[in-house]
């Protein structure tokens, strides 16, 4: 079989995304963190310093989207996009892309003075990433200010309506979500799971599982708790991505 890689940092939802493709197909594969410092050592020249990267063989892609077809066309048992609901999939994918994940950075964004509560959050972020790829003390020390200066988060910036507050934007896509899972079982009304469900799961638990959040906020709507421990019975106890001798709280015992 061919040797199978993603690479990218584990604070990435993009890279979860994918990481959560490969857990629930089954599939065998190694996980190469970059280094946010050289990303350039670690991926080379030719691919650039976008993640995911999802390496299989020779060929490489970057689209954490196209990851889910491309892996059906290679491993279709268990499909993450089931042609029969191409439509309602690539409906709910372009919400996902464009204002699901895209709505994550808004609070990396620092908006107004850096607050304490904002450096304590960018810190335990950069020790996420450092468990990986040991990161200089005086880079650590200075992460709230480089967060907030990265090309990448003032790109997503560009793409936000910055006048709806970050509590607003929180309770809209909140809403949208529901609509989107619908009647359940899976994302989109669907019998089964697909890429979708797997690209919004890690995104909802990971900040509680790794102390960024106190408590599992998404698991205090009954509907959307049912829906994570629906899904999490198709994946691995920690499928994030992140350094298990980080996790400090059990998604477990939280969906209990």
């Amino acid at each position: 079989m061919q040797s199978i890689k993603l690479y990218g940092y584990c604070t990435s939802p993009y890279v979860r995304k994918t990481g959560c493709f490969l857990y629930y197909k089954g599939i065998d594969f190694t996980h190469i963190p970059v280094n946010p410092i050289d990303p350039h050592a670690t991926l080379g020249d030719a691919k650039g310093t976008q993640v995911p990267v999802l390496e299989i063989g020779p060929e490489w892609r970057r689209e954490s989207s196209d990851h889910a077809r491309w892996l059906d066309e290679l491993f279709p048992e268990k499909p993450l996009y089931p042609l029969k609901h191409k439509d309602k999939i690539d409906e709910i994918d372009r919400w996902i892309s464009d204002t699901f994940l895209t709505s994550i950075f808004r609070g990396a964004m620092g908006e107004g003075d850096i607050s304490l509560q904002f450096r304590f959050r960018a810190w335990r972020l950069a020790a996420l990433l450092s468990a990986h790829t040991p990161l200089p003390e005086n880079v650590r020390h200075l992460w709230p200010e480089q967060l907030r200066k990265a090309p990448f988060i003032q790109h997503m910036a560009k793409q936000m309506d910055l006048s709806e507050s970050q509590g607003d934007m929180q309770i809209r896509i909140f809403s949208e979500l529901l609509e989107h899972l619908g009647d359940g079982p899976y994302m989109g009304g669907l019998d089964q799971p697909t890429m979708l469900d797997f690209a919004i799961f890690p995104q909802l638990v990971w900040a509680y599982m790794f102390g960024l959040e106190e408590h599992l906020s998404a698991a205090g709507h009954p509907i959307v708790k049912a829906w994570l421990r629906r899904v999490f019975e198709h994946l691995p106890d920690n499928p994030t991505l992140v350094a298990d001798n980080m996790q400090v709280n059990s998604l477990a015992e939280a969906l209990r």
